[in-house]
């Protein structure tokens, strides 16, 4: 990985990765700017590809920013952390053992005497631990129901860790769901829920498949947006 000599021509850094990639691309992921090239190109032909690209990359970095400043997550007192579609103001305290727990508008979080790190990164892995049980304990029964109801039914169902996507399904039929959607309103959830389960039936994103989806998801582009608008999400 490495970076260009020339970028002072650009408002913005990017870092180049090669490899046996046959094509370029850019990447922008948590406002850092990747461009992904194959191993023999020159540093002259990066420089080129990127101010080819360079309204492209600004308006994504632009829009990066509009949304971590709307939706941005961050780990401080009175914080406020997403969850089923409503804002929870973030509280921490010591106590006797570590825990998460919501109480009213709040969700408070104890964190035990023996922990040494610094608080707010123990209190952002407790959060994310407690979030990613919930996700496990309502996601899961939603995806399988929404499949019972629709006819569409999973061979398998998992949860994840994805930092590019809020779900996949693979050839053998097998879903796996963001955690993180577990943030989002429940209808806007229950739609990438559905996105999967039409994809046993169509494994692409053919006419037939948007078919689908807006058959038993009628407002499906509205969603879209939601998760669109919420793309920071992903980086936390």
């Amino acid at each position: 990985m490495s970076s260009s000599p020339n970028q002072a021509l650009l408002p913005f850094d990017y870092r180049v990765v090669r490899s046996k990639r046959k094509s370029a691309a850019i990447q922008i992921n948590a406002d850092a700017v990747l461009v992904r090239v194959p191993q023999w190109v020159s540093a002259q032909w990066v420089d080129d590809f990127v101010q080819s690209r360079r309204e492209w990359v600004l308006r994504h970095l632009d829009r990066q920013q509009i949304q971590q400043a709307a939706h941005g997550i961050e780990i401080v007192q009175a914080g406020l952390i997403p969850w089923r579609g409503r804002d929870y103001r973030l509280s921490w305290a010591r106590g006797a053992a570590s825990g998460v727990r919501v109480q009213g508008d709040e969700l408070q979080v104890t964190l035990s005497r023996r922990i040494r790190r610094p608080e707010a990164e123990a209190t952002g892995t407790l959060v994310q631990q407690w979030l990613i049980q919930q996700a496990t304990q309502q996601l899961v029964p939603r995806l399988q129901e929404l499949g019972r109801q629709s006819g569409l039914v999973p061979a398998g169902v998992s949860i994840r860790n994805f930092r590019r996507r809020w779900g996949s399904c693979d050839s053998q039929g097998r879903i796996a769901l963001n955690w993180r959607l577990i943030m989002a309103r429940p209808d806007a959830a229950d739609y990438v829920l559905i996105h999967e389960l039409c994809h046993l039936r169509h494994f692409d994103h053919s006419p037939r498949f948007w078919a689908l989806v807006e058959q038993h998801c009628p407002n499906y582009r509205s969603l879209q947006a939601y998760f669109h608008q919420r793309g920071c999400w992903l980086q936390w």
